[in-house]
């Protein structure tokens, strides 16, 4: 549970909308991965249980950022095509929204500058302290929280508003919401046999609300295979289908088919080791 406090990472001085920012990023070893899709209107971070550890040491960690002006962004090459219809994913942004004012201007210069390529201006580590205590005992932690408060941020939901901007997933959050969200996302486990959909691989709806949902595969790499393979073998078959309302089902549809013969496969192999195997 501790394995990311003292990660370090990337930092680099932005100009963004005349505001010199400090954007901190993950470093070329890391080997989590993420993906976003939009499914009903939600946006889905989609991940596997490191990353959602990963992720939820992130929210926390910069929930505790005392430096102002700090933003941290998730981008290539540590974002995958979407697991369902291989769309590219677009950069994660999150703002610890009372010390780092970031509006629409800033979010397009920002993307503008990704992926981010600059040298490195040196390192920050990831500080996490009661991170780990806090995701041992999830329900004893959200119950010591005291009531919520309406904290000024956003007059109109009291909440930070989550969304695409300017083609990035924004996630703007106060100290309070930032460390709830660190909570709800680093305890996902989908061998957690609590709340599961489908197969039990996946646990969503962590954030509905606010337009976003986390999802965590157990074979999350193998999706993205299958939805890539997918994508790959629609537009070979029909080259000429640019309309994405068209395109998307059918990738979506092949993927299905793909993953299941995936997982077919995995098993005859795994069926015939064990019988091949001496006794």
């Amino acid at each position: 549970m501790t394995a990311y406090d003292g990660l370090k990472l990337h930092r680099r001085t932005l100009v963004l909308d005349g505001r010199a920012y400090a954007v901190l990023g993950l470093r070329p070893g890391t080997t989590e991965r993420f993906a976003v899709d939009e499914f009903h209107g939600h946006r889905q971070i989609v991940t596997h249980r490191s990353g959602a550890l990963l992720l939820g040491s992130l929210l926390w960690g910069m929930a505790h950022r005392r430096a102002r002006n700090t933003v941290l962004v998730i981008d290539r090459p540590f974002l995958d095509a979407n697991p369902f219809d291989a769309e590219p994913s677009p950069a994660i942004v999150v703002v610890p929204a009372q010390a780092a004012p970031f509006g629409d201007r800033a979010a397009r210069e920002l993307r503008r500058r990704l992926p981010l390529s600059t040298p490195s201006e040196g390192t920050v580590r990831l500080r996490t302290p009661g991170f780990a205590e806090a995701l041992a005992d999830r329900q004893a932690w959200f119950a010591a929280r005291p009531p919520r408060r309406f904290d000024g941020y956003d007059e109109r939901h009291r909440r930070p508003v989550i969304g695409m901007r300017a083609g990035l997933l924004v996630l703007p959050g106060t100290t309070r919401w930032l460390c709830e969200w660190a909570v709800d996302i680093g305890s996902l486990d989908p061998a957690d046999p609590g709340p599961a959909r489908g197969s039990g691989r996946v646990y969503d709806a962590i954030h509905t609300d606010f337009s976003l949902e986390v999802h965590v595969f157990d074979n999350y790499r193998d999706r993205v295979t299958a939805a890539r393979l997918a994508r790959a073998q629609v537009t070979a078959e029909h080259p000429a289908l640019r309309d994405p309302h068209v395109l998307r089902p059918l990738v979506r549809e092949r993927n299905t088919d793909i993953h299941v013969r995936m997982r077919r496969d995995r098993t005859a192999r795994r069926t015939a080791s064990r019988r091949d195997a001496p006794s």
